[in-house]
């Protein structure tokens, strides 16, 4: 039996594949449709469509996840790009933040994963790192990890007095995908966990309706107890709407 909807903002292709068909063609990674799933939650998925068709979206389900996927255009926060920032799509980037915005119109809670995270962030008045290892003159740990994003290699320290503490303790081990990270907090959030470099690993607001974290635990929950309660933390903020 489907307990609730949850909607997922497609990812688009950039690459130039051999198909003209998948030429930014929109797309969701199977483990969020395994996820959901498994715990009988119908996903829907969120094209790039144009803005007066997102709060018809927003309607049909009762939360939003943001996944990961390329770099979030500095554009958007004002800042030209830097030589290391990978590739951009800006009218995925405004899908996405324009979801968010429709999803805290219709008090409807978001978690954002990565990228998705970013985008939180940006779409709130924040501001991003382009890439953490060229514009943090400090030390930095590899938070674009060599190892299988299925396998956690750093821990993060989470503030005792959050949400995100209650789900997943103050020391939880996790996977690192990404080069671009919160440089400043966006007004109506807090960073709630940070590597032990100082990173940026988790936002929330002031009721956790609107969360987010740095790192995959789509890939995690399967073998992770703590990652996957986790995703049911924000399953239940979902039911309780």
């Amino acid at each position: 039996m489907i307990k609730m909807k949850i909607g997922i903002t497609a990812n688009v292709n950039l690459k130039n594949p051999d198909d003209i068909n998948l030429n930014f063609s929109n797309y969701t990674a199977r483990v969020f449709l395994q996820l959901l799933t498994a715990h009988e939650i119908m996903p829907l998925i969120i094209p790039v469509v144009p803005s007066s068709l997102i709060k018809e979206y927003v309607d049909l389900v009762d939360g939003v996840l943001i996944p990961g996927g390329q770099d979030v255009d500095p554009e958007l926060f004002h800042e030209k790009p830097i030589s290391e920032l990978g590739k951009t799509y800006q009218p995925h980037d405004q899908l996405e933040m324009q979801v968010l915005q429709e999803a805290i119109r219709q008090h409807k809670p978001v978690f954002g994963i990565c990228r998705g995270y970013q985008v939180i962030n940006v779409a709130l008045g924040g501001i991003l790192y382009q890439d953490l290892t060229t514009q943090i003159t400090s030390k930095t740990l590899k938070h674009n990890q060599p190892e299988e994003i299925a396998t956690a290699t750093h821990t993060v320290q989470v503030a005792e007095n959050s949400n995100l503490a209650k789900a997943v303790g103050v020391r939880p081990t996790v996977n690192s995908k990404h080069h671009q990270g919160i440089k400043q907090v966006a007004p109506g959030l807090r960073a709630v966990a940070r590597a032990d470099d100082g990173v940026i690993e988790a936002i929330e607001n002031e009721d956790a309706s609107v969360a987010g974290v740095q790192w995959h635990p789509e890939y995690l929950w399967q073998h992770d107890a703590i990652q996957e309660q986790l995703f049911l933390d924000f399953f239940q903020r979902v039911k309780n709407g």
